[in-house]
């Protein structure tokens, strides 16, 4: 997703919409340079389980989420994810 950030020079909004079911992976998404994060899945269960109350109940983990994982990382706002590294370790070695 960064090359796909560099190519548009920021003209358009890129949008992550792909398996997001915790705040770990928004944080990803943004670190790699979504602007936004689609969550359908998880909204559409807490539809499915508990109408609007559902659904709120699911934004408010993702939340909580994302906000533990910024400060595992020792992020304060959103701007620092979107310019917090990313790294890949191979634990296979």
């Amino acid at each position: 997703m960064p090359a796909i950030a560099k190519a548009v020079n920021h003209q358009v909004p890129i949008i992550f919409d792909s398996g997001v079911r915790r705040g770990s992976h928004v944080f990803k998404a943004l670190a790699a340079g979504a602007d936004l994060v689609a969550m359908g899945r998880p909204v559409i269960y807490g539809l499915a389980l508990g109408g609007a109350q559902g659904v709120q109940s699911v934004f408010e983990e993702l939340n909580h989420e994302l906000e533990i994982t910024m400060q595992l990382a020792g992020t304060k706002t959103i701007e620092d994810v979107k310019h917090a590294p990313l790294t890949h370790f191979n634990y296979a070695e």
